[in-house]
């Protein structure tokens, strides 16, 4: 090759490299947001004249910052912005809110944003980077102005060393420091705190609210806000009790002790070195033993067992399953025994089983506080004849006025409405609710719920009212079939109705698709009535929910809204975001008819993405063959630890075959005159896929009539949005 070309090559080579290289170190580059301390919707106003303001437009928070941290072309030190998202227009200062005479103000078209070393009274380190206000040594001497040569001579200057504050400008050891006033004493320390000394962590830290934003091994912490380097979904607004603030180490998730997502790009996390309390408080106000407050963090009772019956493991054990939820790992959460706690902020107490296949159970059991009602007020049978007072739901909502709701009552009952007229507010039974007592509310997402009474003790259980002209015996679904004129019949794909319900990205339960927008599974996946949806997500339309494979058919919806089903009847229905496209690859799967029974010995069919005979689960789609078992039979083979109960059906044989963990809320899957209906729902049992010990599952056509009621009355969610702009007082927890 000739020597021209060559170097030509060379070139080309060094040039591309070049490029990489900086695209490489812009991708990199340090957001000067993380030298900021936020604060939303608050302005600071300016009172003397020396106070400065620049003002100029710009795209983002990110490029305000950096400029105010170059502090160029700026004829003052910028201590602060605020910034105008509507605007797109920065505001740079000379002064921040500890400045004396700046007021602030509340408004919320605006963020301001603080340099942290001009406000905070700590140091990370050395202290090279503190720009505080403090004047006075360890031992109480008065700084020496650094301008000035009395009584001691130096030579230090520079615009960072102001008036007489405390300064570290060549990064010492001992931290910030300065010349004293005193002839005697040539300079000494200002003692100066480590930010990870400002605030001592109890317990986990899961209270901690301290200033320390750098890791154990002296990381920067990333911004909870931002999604560079690492993405994440704790999000501030996401989380906003957990005190996500700008990029400070928090504890959100029951970790050990506080941590946060570092600027390093291949170490996304790493705790942080704060000083541990002397004597850890507990707040005694959250700590119960009966029942369960919240979350049900500060539970301290003595139940063992899962709500699906499997006793726990112990928490100083390893066996079945390894963990580190240990006392040492999480102090001041009692994990003592094997009782039920919730050591990590989960939905509710939980513990590890001791069934090997079944990692975790939760113990939902347990009753909640709000629900222990006085003996006195209960009702029997169906409530139809409770007369009582009380008129809130049983997620604590306010009941509605009869007489405001005459109109959604006519659907649901032929009973006049001028005989509610007198009941005010208070639960009733109007439409013979077989599963109590219920009211309206004036809640847009909620528009009515069951009440907060308990069955009186030895009353008679309810069985469904089955009119011999409307429901035969035996018989679930109509023999009629749709026919489309001048059309061709198209079967949906096999368990097209399957729906992988997602949390944090991750598979974790199965449902069925029963109308475009409503999904019905189990509440064991969902401990809380109440959760944080925002983490949820469902996906329709394929058979792999690693997702390794792209899938043109797979429908990604979010989850909406969350209804719990009666009291006891381990259901729920989740509405999605939206409603999906039916194809052949998304269709909905039939309901019974109300209180229908299945035949012994008739074959059904289960479907999910859980455990298999290998531990662990390759994410595909699995369908098994099971045998209706009545209940009298299915109780034998349990031999009679158990009594199934009427709202429940079986299924198995004398094969290890059935269902298991990331299975549940999946359906029992029943034909009847040519139609698919969902017949059971999975949950959790005692052991998976055992031989000759039947699966138990919740016998949907047992609450049929109370799927129908809340698809009928809930409203679409473009309703809800119009009625909650006039619903001022809405709390948006309440159920979801």
């Amino acid at each position: 090759m000739p020597a021209g070309s060559m170097w030509a090559a060379k070139s080309l080579v060094l040039f591309l490299a070049l490029v990489l290289f900086s695209a490489e170190s812009k991708k990199n580059r340090r957001n000067a947001l993380h030298d900021y301390q936020k604060m939303s919707g608050i302005i600071i106003i300016k009172t003397e004249s020396s106070h400065k303001v620049k003002t100029k437009v710009l795209n983002n928070t990110s490029e305000c910052a950096k400029r105010c941290s170059r502090n160029k072309g700026f004829s003052f030190i910028c201590k602060a912005f605020y910034f105008e998202e509507s605007q797109k227009r920065c505001y740079w200062l000379s002064f921040n809110s500890i400045t004396q005479g700046v007021k602030r103000k509340s408004d919320p078209a605006f963020d301001l944003y603080e340099h942290k070393a001009f406000i905070r009274e700590c140091i990370v380190g050395k202290g090279e980077s503190y720009r505080g206000m403090k004047s006075v040594t360890r031992s109480g001497l008065s700084c020496q102005t650094w301008s000035s040569m009395f009584p001691h001579e130096h030579s230090y200057g520079g615009k960072d060393l102001r008036e007489n504050y405390c300064r570290n400008p060549k990064g010492e050891e001992g931290g910030p420091w300065c010349f004293t006033t005193k002839p005697e004493v040539r300079y000494e320390s200002c003692d100066i705190p480590q930010c990870a000394d400002v605030e001592c962590l109890t317990c986990n830290g899961e209270s901690y609210r301290g200033p320390m934003d750098h890791t154990e091994s002296g990381k920067e912490c990333q911004r909870w806000d931002l999604q560079k380097p690492h993405r994440h979904s704790f999000r501030p607004d996401r989380y906003p009790h957990k005190a996500l603030d700008d990029n400070y180490c928090r504890n959100p998730d029951g970790k050990p002790r506080p941590w946060c997502y570092t600027l390093d790009t291949k170490i996304p996390w790493e705790f942080c070195a704060i000083k541990t309390c002397e004597h850890s408080v507990v707040n005694d106000t959250d700590i119960t033993s009966d029942c369960v407050k919240g979350q049900g963090e500060g539970y301290r009772g003595t139940v063992s067992t899962a709500a699906n019956g499997i006793p726990c493991q112990r928490w100083d054990s390893q066996y079945p399953h390894k963990h580190k939820f240990t006392s040492d790992n999480y102090r001041c959460r009692d994990l003592r025994e094997n009782y039920c706690r919730n050591p990590d902020g989960a939905e509710g107490p939980w513990c590890f089983t001791t069934d090997p296949k079944i990692r975790i159970g939760y113990c939902f059991q347990i009753m909640k506080c709000e629900e222990k009602t006085s003996a006195l007020d209960c009702y029997h049978g169906n409530g139809e004849t409770y007369k009582g007072k009380v008129s809130k739901t049983r997620s604590g909502i306010a009941c509605s006025m009869w007489n405001k709701n005459i109109e959604d009552l006519k659907r649901l009952t032929t009973k006049h409405p001028l005989e509610m007229s007198t009941d005010l507010n208070y639960c009733r039974n109007p439409d013979g609710d077989r599963h109590g007592p219920w009211c309206f509310t004036d809640d847009p997402f909620i528009p009515w719920d069951y009440c907060f009474i308990s069955k009186c003790e030895n009353s008679p259980e309810i069985t469904p009212f089955l009119p011999q002209d409307v429901y035969p015996p035996l018989k679930c679904s109509s023999n009629i079939q749709v026919r489309i004129v001048g059309g061709h019949n198209a079967r949906p794909q096999e368990a097209s109705w399957m729906v992988s319900i997602r949390f944090r990205d991750k598979h974790f339960c199965g449902g069925s698709l029963i109308k475009e927008n409503w999904v019905l599974t189990a509440r064991q996946c969902f401990p809380s009535c109440k959760p944080d949806l925002r983490n949820y997500e469902a996906w329709l339309g394929t058979v792999d929910v690693n997702g390794r494979n792209s899938d043109k058919n797979k429908q990604v919806v979010n989850i909406s809204q969350l209804v719990c089903g009666p009291k006891d009847s381990n259901l729920v229905l989740l509405r999605l975001g939206r409603p999906v496209e039916i194809s052949y690859h998304v269709s909905f799967l039939k309901l019974p008819r109300l209180g229908c029974k299945i035949a012994e010995e008739t074959n059904c069919s289960i479907y999910g993405w859980g455990e298999t005979k290998t531990p662990g689960s390759d994410g595909l789609l699995k369908v098994a063959h099971l045998p209706i078992v009545g209940n009298e039979r299915c109780n034998e083979y349990h031999g009679g630890k158990i009594t199934v109960k009427e709202s429940e059906i079986c299924a198995g044989g004398d094969k290890a075959v059935g269902a298991c963990e990331r299975d549940y809320g999946g359906p029992l899957v029943c034909e009847h005159s040519e139609n698919k209906l969902v017949q059971g729902v999975i949950i959790p049992g005692r052991g998976c896929a055992i031989r000759n010990r039947p699966g138990i599952f919740v016998r949907v056509a047992y609450y049929t009539d109370w799927i129908y009621k809340v698809l009928l009355t809930f409203k679409t969610w473009e309703m809800q949005q119009e009625s909650s702009d006039r619903f001022k007082t809405h709390d948006s927890g309440n159920f979801k």
